[in-house]
């Protein structure tokens, strides 16, 4: 289990570096609206990426199972329909990208420099849409495949790049140009090519027998229809939790550029404890799901509940490090005292739910190698629209309750997962979803 969460873990830690650094850098800027632009922008690919995460997600819980069962054709067969599928979905956000802006700026709000600039960014990281998509492919394959060292070098080979670039082009350093905010944009696209680089390297060097297997049946109806189910079924569970955190941007916009900003900083401070948790929760899919795949249901519960106690001491131990470092947290991500202090007013809202969401994240990772897509998709309906929706018309909207309002209706969202989530562990229907 630690051979492969390890460098999972190390690669999840490392996923939002690329924000982080965006952030960082751009909050050294001399404008706040800058600051609020990259976080708007990026919170829209948030939404791009996070919606069509599934190919990641539904590859891993795909290929674990045929893995398990020893299938290397069936594991070949997802991995091709999976880049294909990111390559329609990637050229499709390019294509569609004025849309796309228009209406998400739209919905997200922000002042008219904000727009401005957030607009100027999203138009030239969007073209790393493809790349992107076909790492979420690769990714998923190297994990089902119980290779953790696959996606950590795809995601440190596009997180060095990403720094490197943000260096020289927001600021002008090594001879380049300083472009600013759309400097950090091209440094996107430039790590994006990086990772599949990298991605593809590691496929021709490592997989050369799943390489060497017949393309005939890449068109088999009945895997074509798992694959579809899986994937849609994931669709709806990320549309429902993209849906809070739209909401919770479009809220926290309206608020004023201080909030704004420290919004953004805060979001990246969530997405550390996501990220690292997500390193145990990458395993869970992996080794659940292949488990599953053997038919050894007493091993994937035994798998599942090793699992679920690193997470929770792994949250744990991050919940009490933002207990007392927020304030410190927040001069290191920007210069200007107002958006610190609306970070640090967060300390008590963001700390204490971090052992809660490690647990979530876990069970998320078990239910997707298990492949009970059907049920993380009513469970997360229900936490958006049951718990988060009537929390967050109470406390802002009603209340008034201002940015701790906002992060405080999301609590409620992460406590309405858990209770549904929980309860299906709890009972044996999950262990019974397996691909047969």
């Amino acid at each position: 289990m630690l051979r492969l969460a390890i460098p999972n873990l190390l690669a999840s830690i490392s996923v939002p570096l690329v924000g982080i650094a965006d952030t960082a850098m751009v909050g050294r800027l001399p404008e706040v609206a800058f600051l609020g632009a990259v976080a708007t922008a990026s919170v829209l690919f948030d939404v791009l990426y996070w919606g069509v995460g599934f190919l990641r997600m539904g590859t891993t819980s795909l290929v674990a199972q045929y893995f398990g069962a020893g299938d290397r054709r069936a594991c070949t067969q997802t991995l091709y329909r999976s880049l294909a599928l990111a390559l329609v979905l990637g050229t499709a956000m390019v294509v569609l990208q004025a849309l796309v802006a228009r209406v998400g700026f739209g919905l997200a709000g922000g002042s008219p420099q904000v727009q401005e600039w957030g607009q100027r960014y999203f138009a030239v990281r969007i073209w790393a849409a493809p790349l992107v998509l076909a790492t979420f492919a690769l990714n998923g394959f190297f994990l089902g495949t119980a290779n953790g060292l696959g996606p950590l070098y795809i995601t440190l080979a596009t997180n060095v790049v990403n720094i490197g670039a943000d260096y020289a082009l927001i600021y002008g350093h090594w001879g380049a140009p300083a472009l600013g905010v759309v400097g950090a944009a091209w440094a996107g696209v430039l790590s994006a090519a990086a990772g599949v680089g990298v991605g593809v390297g590691v496929l021709v060097w490592q997989y050369r027998p799943y390489l060497r297997e017949r393309a005939a049946g890449f068109l088999d109806r009945g895997e074509l229809t798992h694959l579809f189910h899986t994937n849609l079924q994931l669709f709806g569970r990320t549309l429902c939790l993209l849906f809070a955190q739209f909401a919770l941007l479009g809220m926290v916009s309206r608020m004023g550029e201080v909030p704004l900003a420290a919004n953004a900083v805060v979001w990246q401070v969530w997405a550390v404890v996501s990220y690292g948790v997500d390193g145990f929760a990458f395993a869970a899919e992996a080794l659940v799901g292949g488990a599953l795949g053997a038919r050894d249901f007493a091993g994937a519960r035994r798998l599942a509940r090793r699992i679920l106690a690193w997470g929770g001491g792994i949250g744990l131990v991050l919940g009490g490090v933002y207990a007392v470092a927020m304030a410190p947290i927040g001069r290191a991500f920007t210069t200007h005292t107002p958006v610190v202090a609306a970070i640090t007013s967060l300390t008590w809202v963001v700390a204490p739910m971090q052992p809660l969401n490690a647990l979530v994240f876990v069970l998320d990772g078990i239910f997707i190698g298990a492949n009970d897509v059907g049920y993380l998709f009513r469970a997360m309906a229900v936490s958006a629209f049951v718990f988060f929706v009537p929390a967050a018309l109470l406390l802002v909207c009603a209340l008034g309750g201002g940015l701790p309002g906002a992060w405080l209706a999301y609590d409620v969202l992460m406590v309405g997962r858990l209770l549904t989530l929980w309860r299906r562990y709890r009972g044996d229907q999950w262990l019974r979803t397996f691909v047969t």
